[in-house]
């Protein structure tokens, strides 16, 4: 899988604080610009245009990679956990992982609300 193209016309995507600018290639959190590596923002790409769900190891890996072995596992592990720090504010979207299936940005559903990744979007 290549990276995802974006929806024609969307510039950003704001998910709670956080906010990616895919044209100037930006991330804030609360209004503070995050200074991302290129793949961190990919995998931030990848991610954001599948809020709410979980995307899998191997999706990602070949997203960012093109290959998805062991090495490219433990790659993807390394920055997200450096992502994760680079977005520590955020709220409330979370990057979180399922142990076994993959990783996702989700939000914390509230109760009796709308299901996970039906808000948030903008263009």
């Amino acid at each position: 899988m290549a990276l995802q193209a974006l929806p024609a016309g969307t510039e950003d995507i704001q998910l709670g604080n956080l906010v990616v600018n895919f044209a100037a290639y930006g991330v804030s959190v609360d209004g503070e610009a995050v200074e991302l590596a290129r793949h961190e923002f990919e995998l931030l790409q990848v991610l954001c245009l599948q809020a709410g769900r979980i995307v899998g190891f191997d999706v990602l890996c070949g997203a960012l990679w093109g290959s998805t072995g062991p090495k490219e596992r433990r790659r993807l592990n390394v920055m997200v956990f450096r992502l994760r720090a680079k977005l520590a504010g955020s709220s409330p979207y979370k990057l979180e992982m399922v142990r076994g299936r993959g990783y996702g940005l989700i939000a914390p559903r509230p109760l009796g609300g709308a299901p996970r990744g039906s808000e948030g979007r903008s263009s």
